[in-house]
């Protein structure tokens, strides 16, 4: 028989035991997110995805009570940022923001690509997206599509056009048009879209193609003149300006579509609660005013399965555009 001090001591232990596994499992069960989370972007501050991711965090950080910030990882047009975020914990710790075309088009640009977009990320919830506008500076005797192409035709490849990238979809997207119109012009990449539009002001490049919210403050102080607007419909802010299907040549799609991604093996409740979070916020009257109408996007509101699919059929036509326009990174 033990003695009552022995007995005392193994209650004891045994209650110290439970303490400890009780403590644990509050551990491992805790919501998330428990702690900070960081967003990581391959675009440089500044520009609309920045504004949109900016504006997203924010308000996450705010309902979740966490700081979730933002890490600019510029270079490769993504694929730093990708790699980094590719190379993370699967915990919801480490989102990815990414543009289809950045994600859907790298595979078909780069022969060594350090990363599977397919593989390596999931797809999570839409954030936005955005068509484009094509401009030329008015150094360029054109005042409309048409005679854009006229002058293109004229002298094949003395044109130039700008945009923020190989790859990128300013780039994918003149290429496009240039093969469907029938003419030729000299890409010249830069870094960022603030400097394609400062190059077309000062009569470095002709014309390219870019998002509203740069643009139409240029355009409509006579800075640059607006061609044609790449969308459906004719766009609010800029209801003089033509689509390019008005123009007669329309059928491609243009523009880019904001996601965020989480590496794959994150846990289903962790992507459910970054996109339905996530998507409460892009729902509001607030953001889709401030955020959404005010930089020249609009919605998209897809999450899960839906967004799968529909990255999925933008990747097979950007494949078959990228290849049909032998275009490589390296």
């Amino acid at each position: 028989m033990r003695s009552p001090v022995i007995q005392t001591i193994l209650r004891c232990a045994h209650a110290a035991v439970m303490t400890l596994a009780v403590c644990a499992g509050g551990v491992s069960a805790q919501a998330y997110p428990a702690k900070p989370v960081r967003v990581l972007i391959g675009q440089p501050p500044g520009g609309v995805q920045d504004t949109l991711l900016r504006g997203m965090t924010q308000e996450l950080s705010r309902i979740w009570g966490q700081p979730v910030t933002l890490e600019h990882r510029v270079g490769g047009t993504g694929v730093i940022a990708a790699v980094a975020a590719a190379r993370s914990a699967p915990d919801g710790y480490t989102i990815f923001f990414s543009t289809s075309t950045n994600m859907n088009t790298a595979q078909f640009l780069q022969k060594n690509l350090p990363y599977s977009p397919e593989k390596d990320f999931i797809p999570v919830v839409g954030m936005g997206q955005t068509k484009a506008i094509m401009v030329a500076g008015n150094h360029v005797a054109a005042n409309n599509v048409k005679e854009l192409v006229a002058l293109a035709k004229a002298k094949p490849g003395a044109m130039n056009y700008g945009s923020f990238g190989v790859g990128s979809s300013a780039h994918l997207d003149v290429e496009a048009f240039a093969k469907a119109a029938g003419f030729t012009a000299t890409h010249v990449p830069y870094k960022s879209g603030a400097e394609v539009m400062t190059s077309l002001m000062a009569g470095q490049v002709d014309f390219g193609m870019t998002g509203l919210t740069a643009a139409i403050p240029l355009v409509n102080a006579g800075r640059l003149k607006g061609l044609s607007y790449t969308g459906d419909q004719r766009a609010s802010a800029i209801p003089q300006g033509p689509t390019l299907a008005e123009a007669g040549y329309g059928g491609f799609e243009t523009g880019g579509m904001f996601s965020l991604y989480v590496p794959s093996g994150t846990p289903q409740s962790v992507m459910d609660k970054i996109g339905n979070d996530a998507t409460s916020i892009r729902s509001t009257q607030n953001f889709r005013e401030k955020i959404l109408i005010a930089n020249g996007m609009e919605d998209f509101p897809l999450q899960g399965t839906a967004l799968i699919a529909r990255l999925q059929k933008s990747r097979e036509d950007f494949g078959g555009r990228v290849k049909g326009l032998n275009i490589e990174m390296n």
